[in-house]
C-alpha cells in the first residue's frame, strides 16, 4: 500500500446537526477514550479536500444511533489516496494508546474486480531519517479492506517509505475472517520483496476466532489497535462482545512507529496492490461508499 500526505484540512459540516462526542468508561489504569459518533460537525475531524468525494453525516440503518458518515468515492477516481475521500484527525500529535472505528467498509458488487481501498490509520510522514537507517520516515499503523476481498482485514505498521526507491520497513498481517486463518504475515525491506523470517513476537495469535458470514462491506464490524512503545494489538469483538485478538504484535521496538500522528480514514482507488486472490486494479466506474458509525481516540 502506498502511503498518503495529508492535505490542508477543512472542517467537516451539515446544516441543522451539531457535533456529539461521548468520553468511555474504562479500566482504571487506561485513559478515558473520546467516541465521534458523527451525527454532526465534528470537533476532532476535517475533510482533507481530496477531490475524490466529500464526507457527509446521514441516517444509516445498522448504525448504533441511526447516523454515520458517509464515505463517498466518486466514480472514475484517480489512483492513490490523493484522489480518495478522506479525513484526519484536527490534532496532529496523538501519540500511544487506543484508536478505532466502527466501520461498514466499501462495496464494489457487480463492478467486477475493481480496486478500492477502505483504511483506518494512524500517520506521520515528514520524511526526515531520525532512526538513522537510511530510509524516509513514515510512521504508520493500519486496519486496511480491500473491496475485492471483504472477508479479509489486512494490518500493518509501517516505520520507514522511500517513494523513489521502494525501500521500506514494514510488517503486514492478513487474516481470513470467515475461517479466522492467518493468510499473511511478512516484514519487507522492499516493496513486493521477500519477506523475511519473523521475529519472536511478530506472528501472534497463529490464528483468530472466525466470525461466521463475515463481510466487512454488508455488515458494521468494530476495529481496534492500542498503541504503545512496545507492542501494538489488534482486535474486533465476538458476537458475546468479547475482544477477538487480530494481532499482538511484540516484536522489535523499532518496527513499532514512535513519531506523533495524525489519525485518518479514507476510501480511494488502488491500481497497484493485488489482494491475495490475484489483480483486482479496476478504476471503480460508480461511486463506491463506506459508512463510519463511530471513530475512537485517546484522550
Amino acid at each position: 500500500m502506498n502511503p498518503r500526505t495529508p492535505r490542508t484540512g477543512r472542517r467537516l459540516a451539515v446544516t441543522a446537526a451539531v457535533a456529539a462526542f461521548v468520553v468511555c468508561t474504562a479500566p482504571a489504569s487506561a485513559a478515558p477514550l473520546v467516541v465521534e459518533n458523527w451525527v454532526g460537525d465534528s470537533p476532532y475531524f476535517s475533510s482533507t479536500g481530496a477531490p475524490g468525494g466529500s464526507p457527509e453525516p446521514v441516517s444509516q440503518t445498522g448504525a448504533e444511533d441511526g447516523k454515520a458518515l458517509r464515505m463517498r468515492l466518486n466514480p472514475k477516481p484517480a489512483a492513490g489516496p490523493g484522489g480518495g475521500v478522506e479525513i484526519a484527525s484536527n490534532d496532529k500529535s496523538y501519540g500511544y494508546g487506543t484508536y478505532g472505528t466502527r466501520i461498514r467498509t466499501a462495496v464494489c458488487t457487480g463492478q467486477g474486480r475493481v480496486g478500492v481501498v477502505t483504511g483506518t490509520f494512524t500517520y506521520a510522514a515528514d520524511h526526515s531519517d531520525a532512526n538513522g537507517n537510511g530510509v524516509p520516515d513514515n510512521d504508520e499503523i493500519d486496519v486496511e479492506v480491500l473491496c475485492a476481498q471483504p472477508h479479509v482485514l489486512w494490518l500493518t505498521i509501517w516505520t520507514d517509505y522511500g517513494e523513489s526507491t521502494g525501500q521500506v520497513r514494514k510488517i503486514s498481517r492478513a487474516l481470513d475472517m470467515r475461517t479466522g486463518e492467518v493468510l499473511y504475515n511478512c516484514f519487507v525491506t522492499q516493496l513486493g520483496g521477500q519477506c523475511t523470517d519473523p521475529k519472536e513476537g511478530e506472528n501472534s495469535p497463529e490464528s483468530v476466532t472466525p466470525i461466521e458470514g463475515f463481510n466487512s462491506a454488508t455488515q458494521f464490524h468494530t476495529y481496534m489497535f492500542d498503541w504503545q512503545p512496545g507492542s501494538v494489538t489488534f482486535w474486533t469483538y465476538n458476537d458475546d462482545g468479547t475482544k477477538n485478538i487480530l494481532w499482538d504484535y511484540r516484536g522489535p521496538a523499532n518496527r513499532i512507529p514512535h513519531k506523533p500522528s495524525a489519525f485518518m480514514q479514507n476510501v480511494w482507488h488502488t491500481n497497484s496492490w493485488d489482494p491475495l486472490d490475484g489483480p483486482a486494479h479496476e478504476q471503480p466506474q460508480s461511486a463506491t461508499t463506506a459508512y463510519i458509525d463511530s471513530t475512537t481516540l485517546p484522550r
